[in-house]
């Protein structure tokens, strides 16, 4: 059957066929009574020349019938004209329109001929509020991702702005183009969902993959945030903008849909808590006195910080729930910043559920924080409701003043090192050829008052180790006295020996011969142990 109206684009149609896997392709080709032999680019050939033949022809019925298998190609039989979670039959050519009562809005631009027709699309799906993202509208219609156990598939769309969105978009930073995906469940059409991606999956927009974190924290449901695609569409009107949604290894389905969204920032949030509802600090003083006249509870001083338990900085601006009976807050500041990052939405002191409405400013710990210097980090509160700075949180401060704490004082221990004592009493070095070396009479005492100290059993100061000193110092320790030994009591014949040393030692440094020992008399010499080493 021919038609006047816009021909039909079958380039969409094609690129879903490439996606499709050896198994849909065979239920493509028996639905249209198509032989199923060859490999998997025959088969891909064969769809997409009967595909062009329906477009060139005109046969929009055919067309249909194509497309309608290709997009569904596990299921028995599709509808002509499938209905998704919006009002009115998906056309070709004219544009769509969804139905505000099921809270989509109105779509933006015109459907393209290749936007898959999900006839399982849930009928209502909301998701989840949340302080940082306002959902304005949807630019696209809910798609449905089957479940795939041991396959992977793809959904793909196609995003086009219209004028008033794309110039609003180019004009406003806070507007931004997000990813939301839902999982399926039997109270979905009922209940608000969180969001949620299949456990692998990649998104390309425009052929450009997504760097973001689409599973979130493990074991925690709604933790994921939705994909940032703002940087990655072109915002021009009228263009087709391709998103692409590969998954696999998944057993239950999905439901995906972008959507345009105004983000707030942690400082907007921080500023409508500041000029909120908050906790008055009577009415913490009141609640403080109605639980220490209770009979059945001894009250008794507590210690608050004043330290937020997140970022364990000093708190700005202290917030808690409501719902929560503890004193002791935390920085709203810091709280939102996690939040935005992986938002769990949980007391950071009593891990109790919370929600960004129910938090509000404690005036009795903003005064506290008000009435207190910056190095208090800790202040003691009374039944009664009043307080007082904890001395230790203002002891401990004070590091790089003038005067140290008493008890940084008892931590220091004075070393006396015996050895500092000897380094200071050690002579001077003088070379070898400076010195001459005593007579042996000079140096009997010294040998005696060797020989004693040896045999008290104690060992000479010099001899101490230090273990306050490293190994890695440049100074070496100073080195034992060396003993002298005397052979048979030949004492003359030691300083003979001495003092041939001396000599031949300073013949070397001056560059002489050790020829010059010839004139030396053999009565120095006069010791068998000299011969021997001579």
């Amino acid at each position: 059957m021919a038609s006047s109206e816009q021909p039909l684009d079958p380039h969409v149609v094609v690129a879903r066929v490439k996606t499709l896997i050896n198994a849909q392709l065979k239920s493509v080709l028996k639905g249209e009574g198509l032989p199923v032999s060859g490999v998997k680019s025959a088969m891909q050939g064969r769809i997409i020349a009967h595909l062009e033949s329906y477009a060139r022809t005109g046969n929009i019925e055919g067309f249909n019938r194509v497309k309608n298998l290709v997009y569904n190609p596990d299921g028995a039989s599709t509808p002509t004209t499938p209905r998704s979670g919006y009002s009115g039959p998906i056309k070709t050519s004219t544009p769509a329109t969804y139905s505000t009562a099921h809270g989509l809005g109105r779509s933006i631009g015109s459907v393209p001929v290749g936007m898959p027709p999900h006839p399982y699309a849930p009928v209502h799906l909301v998701f989840k509020d949340s302080p940082f993202y306002t959902i304005l509208e949807p630019l696209t219609p809910i798609i449905e991702c089957r479940e795939r156990d041991t396959t992977r598939d793809s959904v793909d769309c196609k995003l086009v702005f219209s004028p008033a969105v794309a110039d609003k978009l180019q004009r406003d930073p806070k507007l931004r183009v997000m990813i939301y995906c839902a999982a399926d469940t039997a109270l979905s059409p009922y209940v608000k969902a969180d969001i949620a991606f299949p456990h692998q999956v990649e998104i390309k927009v425009n052929l450009d993959d997504i760097k973001a974190n689409l599973r979130g924290l493990k074991n925690k449901p709604g933790s994921t945030r939705p994909a940032d695609i703002t940087n990655l569409v072109r915002k021009r009107a009228n263009y087709e903008n391709s998103v692409v949604m590969t998954y696999a290894l998944t057993h239950k389905k999905f439901f995906v849909v972008v959507n345009l969204v105004r983000q707030h920032s942690v400082e907007e949030l921080v500023a409508k808590l500041r000029s909120g509802k908050s906790i008055s600090k009577e009415q913490v003083i009141c609640e403080m006195i109605s639980k220490a006249q209770d009979a059945d509870i001894v009250a008794t001083s507590t210690v608050m910080s004043l330290k937020c338990p997140l970022s364990t900085l000093r708190i700005q601006m202290p917030c808690r729930s409501t719902i929560c009976t503890h004193n002791q807050c935390f920085d709203a500041s810091s709280f939102l910043q996690l939040q935005e990052q992986a938002p769990t939405w949980t007391c950071p002191v009593c891990n109790k559920i919370i929600v960004f409405e129910a938090l509000e400013v404690d005036q009795y710990v903003d005064d506290i924080l008000m009435s207190t210097g910056v190095s208090v980090e800790q202040v003691t509160i009374e039944p009664n409701g009043k307080w007082t700075v904890n001395s230790k949180s203002e002891c401990s401060p004070r590091r790089n003043g003038a005067s140290s704490s008493t008890d940084e004082d008892e931590d220091l221990v004075e070393i006396k090192d015996a050895r500092v004592t000897s380094l200071k009493e050690e002579a001077p070095y003088t070379p070898l050829v400076m010195s001459r070396t005593p007579p042996s009479s000079s140096r009997e005492p010294s040998i005696a008052s060797g020989s004693i100290r040896s045999t008290t059993g104690k060992r000479p100061i010099g001899q101490v180790i230090d273990l306050t000193f490293s190994d890695d110092d440049d100074d070496e320790p100073p080195r034992a006295a060396k003993r002298h030994t005397s052979y048979g009591g030949v004492n003359g014949a030691t300083g003979a020996a001495s003092k041939c040393t001396a000599t031949a030692a300073a013949a070397r440094l001056s560059g002489g011969s050790p020829r010059l020992f010839k004139n030396s008399s053999l009565s120095d010499f006069d010791s068998p142990y000299i011969h021997r080493n001579f």
